[in-house]
């Protein structure tokens, strides 16, 4: 919704407090305001690389290329409500998140066979994010102290593929307690007042007059707190907010800094040139994104180091254990501790139907498109492809159902292997059971597109 002046939107105190910050910026600021935001697309490199995806694109409308973000795209407003029905959508392909929401889990260091926490994690995009790059090795462990909203972030975990992920809905604390020490990237998007989302969602406008940077900065204190307790050393933690009040962001960021002398703030890399820095002394390699500057919403990153060598984890193969009515795959060195409320527990693989225990939906979306027995590869415009994923039989004649690599070489050999793996030009979409010409549809009822 394209806005006639600031002052439409935005409290007059607000701006009182924006020029102040900004100065010569601040009608550029305003300007900005009266755009229309800006939407995002993020490919998941879990599922298919850049320059394959680079070859579908044209199907999904005009895609500009992110500068600040190796995977983003901006997609041209004429196309983007397609997007979220689009089957590559229900494929796991991508994520629809703001192109400024990308940045913190992208400057955040992590590598493959780290033991990486998001501690506000749902809906999950950014999580999402950092799934991608730990490259299905170490572990992820994605938090939110509200159930309903973990429940949203374990469905988008599940469909873009993850098989080293637990979602928990705890308060910080409760998670310090149990992993003081033990987490090699931590992630805090923090819950803000949202300043910078006043543009794309003018209800914040509301909540802000309700509960201001008053409300939320000890709330981010107290988070920062169980955060650090929980990074090892030599580890990193992003702190990040979609606000820009310093209140919040940089009197925060020196609050952690002068309880915790083994933390500091290190350059946020790569730079790029719409990035701003802190705004108060001692906190200037903190970045801000407003957006007169970038093509996003605002948001807000600091970058902590903590003292020491981070120390290489001793390698270790996955476990399959057998929890309430299925069969679970638990990531490298990473089990459940008792006592916490969880909602994921690794890549759920097997799913228990009297004796039999059937391939598991997670299962399908996180193999590769061949690591299954049989398979029905359909290409996008199919019309079986709409069917299929609205739950519906469909018809496949006996030549088009082919032979797979078969499924991964430790699947435990109680998961039955006669469905067929269905997928969509490679991209895996569910199972399904072949008999005489049809395909019966395993696609459970919660995954069905409606």
């Amino acid at each position: 919704m394209t806005q006639s002046s600031p002052a439409g939107i935005c409290p007059a105190g607000y701006l009182v407090k924006m020029n102040r910050l900004l100065g010569k910026d601040y009608p550029a600021y305003c300007d900005s305001l009266s755009c229309l935001s800006v939407r995002g697309l993020r490919l998941n490199t879990l599922k298919m690389s850049p320059e394959a995806f680079s070859r579908l694109a044209p199907g999904l409308g005009s895609l500009a290329p992110l500068p600040w973000i190796e995977e983003g795209f901006r997609p041209d407003e004429a196309s983007y409500g397609q997007l979220a029905r689009h089957p590559y959508y229900y494929a796991g392909l991508y994520y629809l998140q703001e192109p400024s929401a990308m940045t913190p889990a992208s400057r955040l260091p992590v590598e493959p066979g780290d033991h990486v926490l998001d501690l506000c994690a749902a809906p999950g995009g950014k999580t999402t994010q950092l799934l991608m790059r730990l490259k299905g090795q170490g572990a992820l462990l994605a938090n939110d102290v509200s159930a309903s909203r973990a429940q949203a972030l374990k469905r988008n975990l599940q469909l873009a593929g993850a098989v080293n992920a637990f979602v928990t809905a705890e308060e910080p604390e409760r998670l310090a307690d149990r992993f003081a020490g033990h987490f090699d990237a931590v992630l805090v998007d923090a819950p803000c007042s949202g300043e910078g989302m006043f543009r794309r969602e003018p209800a914040m406008v509301r909540a802000y007059e309700e509960k201001g940077p008053d409300y939320y900065a000890p709330i981010q204190a107290r988070i920062l707190e169980a955060a650090a307790r929980m990074l090892r050393p030599g580890g990193h933690l992003m702190f990040s907010t979609c606000t820009f009040s310093p209140e919040e962001n940089e009197a925060n960021v020196l609050r952690l800094l002068e309880r915790h002398p083994d933390l500091h703030l290190v350059p946020i890399e790569p730079w790029y040139e719409g990035f701003a820095p802190g705004a108060l002394a001692g906190a200037e390699q903190c970045v801000r994104i407003y957006p007169h500057r970038m093509d996003g919403e605002g948001q807000f990153m600091a970058l902590f180091r903590k003292d020491g060598v981070k120390s290489p984890r001793k390698p270790q193969k996955p476990v399959y254990t057998e929890l309430v009515g299925g069969l679970f795959r638990l990531p490298e060195g990473m089990r459940p501790e008792r006592g916490l409320r969880y909602l994921m527990t690794g890549l759920e693989v097997g799913t228990q139907k009297g004796k039999r225990v059937l391939p598991a939906q997670p299962l399908a979306m996180a193999l590769g498109g061949r690591m299954w027995p049989a398979l029905l590869d359909l290409p996008v415009g199919d019309t079986r492809v709409d069917k299929y994923l609205k739950g519906e039989t469909i018809e496949a004649a006996p030549g088009e159902i082919v032979k797979g690599d078969g499924p991964p070489a430790d699947l435990p050999s109680a998961i039955e292997r006669k469905d067929v793996l269905v997928t969509m030009d490679g991209l895996p979409l569910g199972f399904g059971a072949y008999n005489r010409g049809m395909v019966k549809n395993r696609r459970p009822a919660g995954w069905r597109k409606t």
